[in-house]
């Protein structure tokens, strides 16, 4: 649960196959299916290690509708008839009728990564509700529910913190990315054995090259023995949140940031700078539209600075852009998930903050100095701050070319020991 293939997010895609890719080390044999996602039941097929591996998504629907297939309240009133009359005849009659009611009750083991920073009511209550109502059902199975690596927090009411709680509490197993949301769980719930620290998942994730132009001018670049910059633009921060109004209370002028960036990399000898788009939403979220972002920047570049930029064009998925990502000699990221991707690959980065889950995802891999704050730091400030970070790449690849295959091999372990 909590990420799918169909978000136009590519760290929820990330996450997706990386939590797969996990399962897959522990259990070569699983059945996986992911619960909770789309409108519809689907199929995904993705590359595991060069063989293809289908995915099947049972949504579970939270509408006004409530006659639509697979609503919450119908499944809700399912899982509680099954608890109350435990029975093969009851299981057949309601249950196995209803194919995501019937994946829950064949389930040996369900995880949930809540979109990794989702757990927090920071993107609004509803979306908070709906994660909590889809997680409650799945605990009615009875059976080992696990928390996978993700960021708890920061909660703004009581109400979201006392379900925050009732979560965590039928959990049985609970994976923090960070140091600061054991914190968290431990005021939820109190102090407990079944609380693990665990880098993001997503270090697990594979690459592979797209079939791109893109890729093509990056090999020539590099031939050329000139260096790539990559900078990941994020729509969301582009047009002020969801909101438009600077809803992440950033203290940093987020489009003027950017352009300084460019222009100052730019100017370097020998030097690209890659605008990388990690997020490709559809029209009903296009206020995330990092491709959207990266077009609007570039138009107001002037000619000659546009002519050390890259920008790629089209649409990719989570490996293909890991690979694009792994062109660059030095990146600099506002989509957490696009700076995983560098950083797996012992690429040098910077995390542009727009919330506290940078912090303890860069703290894992020990380099917790290499994020910026955008919420507390001024335009002017921040650039510093990334010119001496980057004065240090290479030492900081030095130290990353250390600990990332330590990293690696720790998240693909990360159900081994888990019974079921």
């Amino acid at each position: 649960m909590g990420a799918s293939f169909d978000t136009g997010n590519l760290g929820v895609s990330a996450l997706a196959e990386s939590s797969i890719r996990c399962i897959l080390h522990s259990w070569p044999d699983a059945e996986i299916v992911i619960i909770g996602a789309g409108r519809s039941q689907s199929e995904t097929v993705i590359d595991i290690e060069g063989r293809p591996f289908l995915v099947k998504s049972f949504p579970i629907r939270v509408c006004p509708n409530i006659f639509v297939k697979n609503h919450y309240i119908k499944l809700l009133f399912i899982m509680v008839m099954l608890r109350i009359f435990n029975s093969d005849i009851i299981k057949r009659k309601l249950g196995l009728r209803n194919d995501t009611i019937g994946v829950l009750c064949r389930a040996d083991l369900i995880a949930d990564i809540t979109g990794g920073d989702s757990f927090s009511d920071i993107y609004g209550m509803k979306r908070f509700i709906r994660g909590y109502l889809k997680k409650r059902l799945c605990q009615l199975n009875g059976r080992p529910f696990i928390m996978l690596p993700q960021t708890y927090g920061p909660f703004k009411s009581k109400l979201s913190k006392m379900m925050a709680g009732r979560i965590l509490r039928y959990s049985d197993e609970i994976y923090s990315r960070d140091r600061e949301s054991l914190l968290v769980v431990e005021m939820l719930i109190g102090k407990n054995e079944k609380t693990r620290l665990s880098p993001d998942i997503a270090f697990a994730l594979g690459s592979r090259k797209p079939d791109n132009p893109v890729t093509e001018k990056l090999h020539a670049v590099k031939q050329q023995g000139q260096s790539v910059i990559g900078l990941n633009v994020s729509g969301l921060l582009y047009n002020g949140g969801y909101t438009g109004k600077n809803e992440f209370k950033l203290k940093t002028d987020y489009p003027e940031l950017v352009r300084d960036i460019i222009q100052h990399f730019s100017s370097q000898t020998n030097t690209y700078v890659m605008l990388v788009p990690h997020v490709f939403p559809d029209d009903r979220l296009a206020v995330e539209s990092d491709p959207y972002a990266c077009a609007k920047i570039c138009d107001g570049l002037s000619p000659e600075v546009k002519r050390s930029v890259i920008l790629p064009s089209g649409v990719f998925d989570q490996c293909e852009i890991k690979y694009i990502i792994g062109q660059c000699d030095f990146f600099m990221g506002a989509r957490m998930h696009s700076c995983i991707a560098a950083i797996s690959q012992c690429i040098p980065a910077i995390g542009m903050a727009y919330s506290k889950k940078f912090i303890g995802v860069f703290e894992s891999v020990g380099i917790p100095d290499y994020v910026v704050d955008m919420r507390n730091t001024s335009n002017a400030e921040l650039l510093e701050q990334i010119k001496n970070i980057f004065n240090k790449r290479h030492a900081i690849k030095a130290g990353l070319n250390k600990i990332i295959p330590l990293t690696n091999e720790k998240v693909l372990s990360l159900f081994d020991g888990i019974e079921i």
